[in-house]
């Protein structure tokens, strides 16, 4: 007998390499019912504003702006520098995990902090390896944790946002 209450948790993890496509599965989330899900969103700010204070702390500004438009004025950000990755954000849940200090240093800025917190979640080594490398190459990476029926249905909505019209 299936018994809703003691669903196991399940994470979905799909990579976007633009910010429209990742936009459009962020509105895609209140298709369901979004007390059940979690997201999370990590991003490379990449290295053109490495030389620039200013205008990197413009383009967090600008990022902050954004995901609480989409997903709320609580959500979670926050940026650190990665020395494999770059210039990474988080939001969502996962950005306190990130910016968990261990050694004197927050997780996401040690070598294999963004790797290990994917394989802390559950996710495969190779699927690991596969979306650091996408987030390496300036995707964004997308994660939803929640409840397997409604991951599952949420997964099937993102997948029908990829067929061609």
């Amino acid at each position: 007998m299936h018994d809703p209450e003691t669903e196991q948790k399940q994470v979905l993890i799909k990579s976007y390499a633009q910010i429209t496509e990742l936009k459009n599965a962020l509105k895609a989330i209140h298709e369901i019912d979004s007390d059940k899900i979690t997201l999370s969103i990590i991003g490379n700010l990449g290295n053109t504003n490495e030389n620039n204070p200013k205008k990197l702390v413009q383009e967090k500004r600008q990022l902050h702006t954004f995901f609480k438009k989409l997903l709320g004025n609580d959500t979670n950000f926050d940026t650190f520098y990665n020395p494999e990755i770059g210039y990474l954000f988080v939001v969502g849940f996962l950005a306190l995990t990130f910016l968990n200090p261990v050694g004197g240093r927050t997780i996401g800025e040690l070598s294999g902090g963004p790797f290990g917190i994917l394989r802390g979640l559950g996710i495969s080594e190779a699927k690991a390896i596969l979306n650091v490398q996408n987030l390496h190459n300036g995707s964004y990476l997308f994660l939803a944790r929640g409840k397997r029926l409604a991951v599952e249905k949420l997964e099937d909505i993102l997948v029908s946002l990829e067929k061609p019209r």
